[in-house]
């Protein structure tokens, strides 16, 4: 299969979208909250479904040492001329089932390549055959779904257009608790366009689970109001780059919102532009902390214990078993769960890798032949 080229990137050009139709985005749906922004779970502990992916996780309240000041925007003149460039690469989704069911709901997107490629939430577009992107000039456009991807709650679409507005990407990686931030989507779907908010990075690498069963590991918090509707919009920084998705709030707290890496999602927009599934092992893990490996008689403390393995898969094939920790795959140590799926994205489905294992106290290395996730839709 054929890798397509990475996407263009450079600041948002406020370039309007062509007027391909004219109808403009009236009509607040009944369904806002359909499903569109999973409420999360109000605890210190998440429990997960996803392979490959984290089961019981604590969530990490120290975050990484603060090394510089706060980025902050520069006055509201500043904050305006950066809006001025960033809103016309935003679009407001609405979907449907199909002609004549009445369902639908609302969430955003942004627009990432001029030719038309749209990242948004997988939980945004999932089960949906009617999407509908409007600009903020009012022109609205028929998009297709390219690929999903709900274990990290991603998707790319597609619509037909050339010169589009499109936004950069950051590096999320860059971030820090303190920097100040906006987030702009489709809120309540309300009449009159796009809904702004500001605020700070909270937190970074949260761990949490959606009402949906997911977990979504490396979050950024934040305290700039994200409301039903915005699921899939951009979480902006003071340069006028994303370095978030935003995705899912607690709704049981207030201004506790959280956003998917920029950083950790390109890899996955790639692939899902490309057509490409990502690989896949079998084992749902949790961290090994200094607690757990004292309840469990573990002879490590670092590393990510296996809760379950699923039957025919490859950690089934390779002999993976319930109550290992596994401590590296291939080149990548393991020090936490999160790291599991790290490092099976770096490698390609039918790729064997070594995966080492801390069997009470005895270090054992078994390969593992990586499939295709199996969840995972493309175009």
């Amino acid at each position: 299969m054929t890798d397509e080229p990475t996407p263009r990137r450079t600041r948002a050009v406020a370039k309007p979208a062509p007027a391909y139709h004219s109808r403009r985005h009236h009509t607040v749906l009944s369904a806002l909250a359909g499903g569109l922004v999973g409420a999360l779970v109000a605890a210190g502990v998440f429990v997960a479904v996803d392979n490959d992916s984290t089961t019981i996780v604590q969530s990490r309240g120290a975050d990484a040492a603060i090394s510089r000041p706060a980025s902050e925007f520069d006055d509201d003149t500043g904050i305006a001329e950066l809006l001025a460039a960033a809103e016309p690469a935003v679009v407001a989704i609405t979907v449907g089932d199909g002609p004549g069911t009445g369902a639908g709901g609302a969430g955003t997107g942004f627009v990432i390549t001029a030719d038309g490629f749209i990242v948004t939430n997988n939980h945004v577009v999932e089960g949906q055959s009617q999407i509908e992107v409007a600009f903020v000039d009012g022109s609205t456009l028929s998009a297709d779904l390219v690929g999903r991807d709900p274990s990290v709650d991603l998707a790319v679409l597609k619509v037909d257009g050339s010169d589009l507005a499109f936004i950069e990407l950051g590096d999320s990686d860059a971030v820090q608790v303190g920097d100040e931030v906006i987030a702009i989507g489709n809120a309540l779907a309300l009449e009159g366009g796009l809904s702004v908010t500001r605020g700070i990075i909270s937190g970074t690498n949260r761990t949490l689970e959606t009402d949906a069963g997911t977990t979504l590991v490396g979050m950024l918090q934040t305290d700039a109001a994200i409301n039903f509707g915005n699921s899939g919009g951009p979480l902006i920084d003071a340069d006028g780059l994303v370095i978030g998705v935003n995705t899912a709030i607690d709704a049981s707290a207030q201004n506790v919102g959280f956003a998917i890496p920029i950083s950790r999602a390109e890899p996955v927009i790639e692939d899902l532009r490309a057509g490409r599934k990502p690989a896949f092992l079998g084992v749902s893990t949790q961290n090994v902390t200094p607690a757990l490996a004292r309840e469990l008689d573990l002879a490590v403390e670092e590393g990510a214990y296996v809760a379950q393995v699923t039957a025919d898969t490859p950690a089934d094939a390779a002999g993976i078993r319930e109550g290992d920790v596994i401590v590296r795959i291939g080149d990548e140590n393991i020090d936490e769960s999160a790291d599991v799926l790290t490092a099976v994205r770096t490698h390609r489905p039918g790729d064997t890798v070594e995966v080492e294992i801390d069997r009470n106290g005895e270090r054992i290395t078994v390969e593992a032949t990586l499939i295709e996730r199996p969840d995972v839709e493309t175009g």
